[in-house]
């Protein structure tokens, strides 16, 4: 049996509370602004096509315009005419289309398009088609046809907001009753397709209910071909999202059925895990294995769900190629043998901040997960003695202040692992080697800020020339567009650089902008860590890259100076701070006596860049001045 978790009061409450509120303004919005408008004309439009045609006169009508929100106008046409019933007798209505409320609005023309031609007709004297009821001459309407845009700009009211009120409001029963709170289990048999298509279906027809008939009324009206084109934008993600609902649901058919058995049941910390995955015929023959055959894997993810947001970051695995036994149904056993980690803590538990997930995944080509089964990894019987004292190995906040120290190279490290470590396995592509008589010098790619320079530089483009009539040097738009300037200028031209000279090691970061320089003692290379800097997600945050920067001291425990940007590993960063260590052994007793030493001095000084952000300044002030 899996173990369960059962939410507690203070869950219950929180569920009871959102719930019941989605459930009151969904449901309310969605019938008030969807169900019974629609209902109304969809009955209105079945009634009067047996209504009678008569001709009427108008004898009074307006067009009220009203100022929207957005800056936009909503138009209500009105009229009062007088027509004569079959019966002989003289009526009024006031009644143009099939909406009895016959509110303002400004979707599509309608509104426009009938208070021109009642107007036209009341001072033209032109009489126009009244429709009535024969049963009830009292009733009469202008226009019997169906508002085609209206109606459809009211679907997603009807349909998704009132979809979205009843599922909350069956959560709402279930979490009062407690039909919900008997314990889920934390693992089983059913796979991540499964678990996951009712939540992106959800989405996928949320987001479709609501862009498509958006989009269907704007291009039903008269809107320029910019806004047609960017409401096609939002159809085509909703296409999208129902592509993948749909391969989501496939999936989840293709592995239904699954069975899982794990010996022993549930696996415990430190112990070995038999796994036995039966499989139906269908998924035997999707299933695409690697090289050597199908393959599991048994996975540790930490999953932060503290936001709004769930990321996650794949910590731990075990990869093993499967044993296949064939199917009495057709189908075919996989049979794999794992090793537990002696500190696996338990599936579900919450470890530095994070949820801990254990999962059997199903590998495919290049390493991408098919499918995956949630494990029900349990924490070995001496934990509560033992185990609470043991330190998370993969405790990502303690990973960001960790110092790890750079040891020395071993004796006899062949020169091309020491200043030019271009062929070294672990040296980073993004660093190149220039040694000169004079010194040695290491230079870092920045792709990363000239990505973010040429996009300010781009924006600032488009904002002068969107500006460019209404003279953007004279009004506060100039302090953006000297701002985007300055980081596009200091962004496209940074270069960062690490000098190293018998007397000094230079730190420099150059720009248009100005140069900024760090001096550091030679000695201070006898004193190098490294430490996580950033780190960067995979695809879909299932891997993380940490990015670790290179740090000396002057003193054993003076303060750090960080030498190099974020170098992809540990390893990279290890054999930068190592090439280091090596140039400083060949450059030492490399001084000449007599000869004149290079000025090595901390600072900054500006550069052209500066000079032209500073003009562009000074005129900004000027035109104020005026």
């Amino acid at each position: 049996m899996s173990p369960v978790r059962s939410p507690g009061p203070l869950s219950r409450i929180g569920v009871l509370l959102f719930s019941g509120l989605f459930a009151l303004v969904f449901g309310a919005g969605g019938w008030f602004a969807g169900v019974m408008p629609l209902a109304r004309t969809l009955h209105a439009a079945w009634l009067v096509q047996s209504w009678q045609p008569v001709p009427a006169q108008v004898v009074s009508s307006s067009l009220s315009v009203s100022a929207g929100s957005e800056g936009g106008s909503t138009y209500k046409a009105q009229v009062r005419y007088r027509y004569r019933a079959a019966n002989g007798q003289e009526h009024e209505s006031g009644r143009i289309g099939l909406d009895p409320s016959g509110g303002a609005d400004n979707i599509g023309e309608w509104q426009r398009d009938w208070g021109e031609r009642l107007a036209m007709a009341r001072d033209r004297g032109e009489a126009v088609t009244a429709w009535v009821n024969p049963d009830d001459p009292s009733e009469a309407v202008l226009d019997r046809s169906i508002r085609w845009p209206l109606l459809i700009f009211r679907l997603p009211f009807a349909f998704v907001f009132t979809g979205v009120g009843l599922v909350a409001a069956w959560v709402f029963v279930r979490a009062l009753t407690g039909a919900g709170n008997q314990g889920v289990p934390v693992a089983g048999a059913r796979s991540s397709a499964s678990k996951g298509q009712a939540a992106l279906w959800l989405f996928a027809l949320f987001w479709c209910g609501i862009s498509f008939p958006l989009a269907a009324v704007f291009w039903l009206g008269r809107s320029p071909w910019w806004v047609n084109l960017l409401v096609s934008v939002f159809v085509l993600v909703g296409l999208g999202l129902l592509w993948v609902a749909v391969r989501q649901s496939l999936l989840a058919w293709r592995y239904a059925g699954t069975g899982l058995v794990l010996q022993p049941s549930p696996p415990r910390a430190g112990e070995t895990v038999d796994v036995v995955l039966s499989l139906s015929a269908r998924a035997i023959g999707e299933s695409v294995g690697g090289v050597g055959g199908h393959r599991l894997r048994l996975s540790q993810y930490r999953v932060d769900d503290s936001g709004s947001g769930s990321s996650e970051r794949l910590v731990e695995q075990f990869v093993q190629i499967v044993k296949t036994m064939p199917d009495p149904g057709g189908g075919a056993r996989w049979q794999a043998r794992f090793d537990v980690p002696a500190d696996a803590p338990t599936h579900g538990s919450r470890r530095s901040g994070e949820r801990v997930d254990w999962r059997l995944e199903v590998l495919g080509d290049g390493e991408t997960v098919e499918v995956s089964f949630d494990v029900p990894v349990a924490s070995a019987p001496a934990w509560s003695t033992t185990g609470a004292a043991t330190p998370d190995r993969f405790d990502r906040r303690a990973r960001w202040s960790r110092e790890e120290p750079i040891a020395g190279p071993a004796e006899g490290l062949p020169v091309s692992q020491g200043p030019d470590s271009s062929h070294s396995p672990q040296w980073p592509a993004t660093v190149s080697v220039r040694e000169t008589p004079d010194a040695c010098e290491w230079r870092f790619a920045q792709p990363g800020w000239r990505w973010l320079g040429a996009l300010a530089l781009f924006v600032c483009a488009v904002l002068t020339g969107l500006w460019w009539r209404e003279d953007p040097l004279s009004s506060g738009r100039a302090v953006w567009l000297a701002l985007l300037l300055g980081l596009g200028l200091h962004a496209v031209s940074r270069s960062r650089s690490l000098t190293l000279r018998d007397d000094a090691v230079e730190v420099r970061v150059m720009s248009w902008m100005g140069t900024r320089t760090r001096c550091l003692a030679p000695s201070a290379l006898d004193h190098l860590f490294h430490k996580v800097l950033y780190t960067q997600s995979g695809g879909s945050g299932r891997s993380t890259t940490e990015f670790h920067a290179v740090h000396a001291r002057e003193t054993g425990s003076g303060p750090a100076v960080r030498l190099t940007p974020g170098l992809a590993g540990a390893a990279s960063a290890v054999a930068v701070g190592q090439a280091l260590q090596v140039a400083r052994a060949h450059r030492s007793g490399r001084f000449s006596a007599g000869a004149s030493r290079s000025d090595a001095r901390s600072g900054w000084r500006p550069g052209a860049g500066w000079v032209l952000w500073a003009a562009m300044l000074g005129v900004v002030c000027l035109r104020w001045a005026q």
